[in-house]
């Protein structure tokens, strides 16, 4: 591993070495370049004086794996990052929204920064500067910061610069978010049934009994209802159908007999289509335009998005009393830490206040006169029934 050539020259202390790196024509090359140091002075007087300084300099060429270690951060995402996502969507490795909330934050955020950058050069200072200049929620700020990480460990990935990820230690100081996640209460979805007609009515039975995702719920297809299970496979984002979140949510989800009957009522009605909720030229059903025409004009304020089915079921399973690792297989999560996590919403002070009445009930805490005179100590002496307090009848 090169250390590069000390020397002074014009009052100064200079480092040369060599860097790899891709040229104009788009070819790799080898090129010898030239750092100042410092100036020759009381504090520098010798080439070992320097030799920390030079060794930084050269540790960024050192850092750079190859050549394409030279590549500005813009033009790697451009030619390499971006293509990469779309050769996995075509794969069925990701998913087509993936590809568009990277594209989006990277061109919003992140190269308008960073984007002169080279790999090799790329340092956690300049990363937090960039989200230091950002103006929103720590939220927004961790995902931001999540598609530079994803580009630079990529980059590491191929080889392109060594060494760990120069994204990980930057702190992204935002705004803290005040958003609530809101789950629907079973009276809530009972109202809800009663305001809408068909085929928003089985539509959003379908979201409140099995708690799928909407992407999810879009790509029912008739294929996958068995009658007493509807079948996860496949998940449908705009026009494209691809694969479910997570491998976890590729499953079976049990159907409650309601729900049953109100899906054999739908199929007589629209049967003759592959998916379950079909819009009117035959595709899956636009699900923002069924909340934008139908949905949010019958029930208004009652509204809060499809998300809060999810956890609106969650909720009824936890007040029915189910364990959460069941629960997590419902909602067909990785990890029953996420289904806690996210999931346990507390709907109102109320059921606080109601959990506290219970634990008043279970704890007896024994009275005691206090003395204004200091009694002398006693010695310590066997606790025996005779001195625990009786409990009240």
């Amino acid at each position: 591993m090169q250390r590069g050539s000390i020397y002074k020259k014009n009052g100064s202390w200079h480092v040369r070495f060599r860097v790899d790196e891709i040229g104009e024509d788009g070819l790799p090359r080898r090129r010898e370049i030239t750092k100042r140091l410092a100036p020759v002075d009381d504090n520098h007087r010798s080439k070992a004086h320097v030799r920390d300084y030079a060794d930084r300099e050269v540790a960024k060429a050192n850092k750079g794996g190859s050549a394409e270690g030279s590549l500005q951060f813009k033009i790697f995402v451009e030619n390499y990052y971006l293509p990469s996502l779309l050769a996995a969507i075509k794969d069925h490795k990701k998913h087509a929204s993936t590809h568009k909330f990277y594209r989006d934050t990277l061109a919003l955020h992140v190269t308008p920064a960073i984007g002169h950058i080279r790999l090799r050069d790329l340092e956690t200072v300049h990363v937090q500067r960039m989200l230091d200049g950002i103006v929103l929620s720590q939220n927004s700020l961790e995902r931001i910061k999540s598609a530079a990480s994803a580009v630079m460990s990529y980059a590491i990935r191929l080889g392109y610069i060594k060494g760990g990820n120069p994204v990980h230690d930057a702190k992204p100081d935002g705004t803290p978010s005040d958003f609530e996640a809101y789950s629907y209460s079973w009276n809530e979805v009972q109202e809800m049934l009663g305001l809408l007609d068909e085929p928003a009515r089985t539509v959003v039975a379908v979201a409140a009994f099995t708690g799928i995702r909407e992407s999810e719920l879009r790509g029912l297809k008739w294929e996958d209802f068995t009658g007493n299970e509807l079948f996860i496979r496949r998940g449908v984002w705009r026009r494209d159908v691809g694969l479910t979140k997570t491998k976890e949510s590729k499953a079976r989800v049990p159907v409650v007999a309601p729900l049953r009957k109100m899906l054999e009522a739908h199929r007589k009605l629209y049967g003759k289509f592959q998916w379950i909720f079909a819009g009117p030229r035959g595709f899956a059903l636009d699900t923002h335009n069924l909340v934008a025409r139908v949905i949010k004009p019958a029930v208004g304020d009652r509204w809060h998005g499809w998300q809060a089915f999810r956890r609106g079921l969650m909720g009824i399973l936890f007040g029915a009393g189910i364990d959460v690792e069941i629960a997590k297989v419902i909602l067909r999560h990785s990890d029953s830490a996420v289904t806690r996590r996210h999931y346990l919403v507390l709907k109102s002070q109320r059921e606080a206040r109601a959990a506290m009445k219970k634990l008043e009930k279970v704890l007896v805490v024994p009275s005691r006169k206090l003395s204004r005179k200091k009694k002398p100590s006693m010695p310590e002496r066997t606790l025996t029934s005779t001195s625990i307090p009786a409990k009240r009848a």
